[in-house]
């Protein structure tokens, strides 16, 4: 069910006289305090935070205090092409510096903490961690013309603990890899746009099993692009292609498709959907970049 969409600031600042009063003293308009091109998205405890690659920020919606803030633009924390972005269960926020080549972390205030470089990624583009952000993981995209196509895995303190995957079609291998999400119980899901398919691995890399082929068939993928996983481990991926969200099984049987393609801006059309994100709260965080939106959607309880 469509809970909210959110695009600027006015999305969660319903007070309409405060906006007035701070245009007339100020200039600003808060329904332009908004983002450019939003790629990536997470939410924890309330609050939804947005990357903007033109912007070159992190946008933030603090739903339950109705304010916005952004960060990203400031000394050792600015960020050059921000795109995937993951919080842990302590509210850090993690975000993938694709150009500088680097995982730069922040506090929930949007306060640097630290970063990790990757001098040996090539077009690193999302990061999963688990819920108390001992294991994070980076998923080098790679290019057409390069092999690395693959997930680096490190522990808090930025060490290297092993690479996932290679350049392949086979089990554990990618193709482009574009996303990936930590499930409640650790398993590692991965997609792996350039096979059409979703990859699960353990915590130590094996690979567990994968599902998902090319075609316009329920089920299968077009052009994947973002994939999340919720707190009872469904499993979730937007598709530019299908302009959905298909809902599966972790074994890969499809339950069901959200959303459709639409050439108006309404909720529950989509024209080219991006990342995606899970909350505690069980709600689904659906970013589309043609209508530069993010879309809530508040899952029906069981037998609805």
């Amino acid at each position: 069910m469509h809970e909210a969409t959110l695009r600027s600031a006015a999305s969660v600042n319903s007070d309409s006289d405060g906006a007035l009063m701070r245009r007339l003293l100020t200039g600003e308009d808060p329904s332009q305090n908004t983002f450019s091109k939003p790629m990536g998205v997470a939410a924890h405890r309330g609050r939804v935070f947005v990357t903007d690659t033109e912007g070159r920020r992190v946008f933030v919606f603090d739903v339950p205090r109705r304010k916005t803030f952004q960060f990203g633009f400031r000394r050792e924390g600015t960020l050059k092409m921000p795109a995937g972005i993951a919080v842990d269960g302590h509210g850090a926020v993690y975000v993938v510096d694709s150009s500088a080549r680097r995982l730069v972390v922040y506090d929930g205030l949007g306060l640097y903490l630290r970063h990790i470089a990757g001098d040996d990624w090539v077009h690193p583009s999302a990061v999963a961690v688990n819920p108390d952000g001992s294991r994070l993981y980076v998923v080098d995209t790679g290019r057409v013309d390069s092999e690395s196509h693959r997930v680096h895995v490190y522990d808090a303190g930025g060490r290297r603990l092993a690479v996932i995957g290679r350049r392949g079609e086979g089990p554990g291998e990618f193709n482009l890899p574009t996303d990936a999400a930590v499930a409640p119980d650790g398993t590692l899901w991965v997609l792996d746009a350039g096979n059409f398919r979703v990859q699960a691995f353990e915590q130590n890399g094996n690979p567990l099993r994968r599902f998902g082929s090319v075609g316009s068939g329920l089920g299968q993928f077009a052009r994947p692009r973002g994939l999340a996983v919720d707190a009872q481990g469904l499993v979730y991926v937007s598709d530019a292609g299908f302009c959905n969200v298909q809902v599966f099984q972790p074994g890969g049987e499809l339950l069901l498709a959200i959303g459709s393609r639409g050439d108006q801006d309404v909720p529950g059309r989509f024209r080219l959907p991006s990342k995606l994100a899970c909350d505690e709260r069980g709600y689904l965080y659906v970013v589309d970049q043609y209508f530069h939106k993010v879309e809530v959607i508040r899952r029906l309880p069981d037998g609805a």
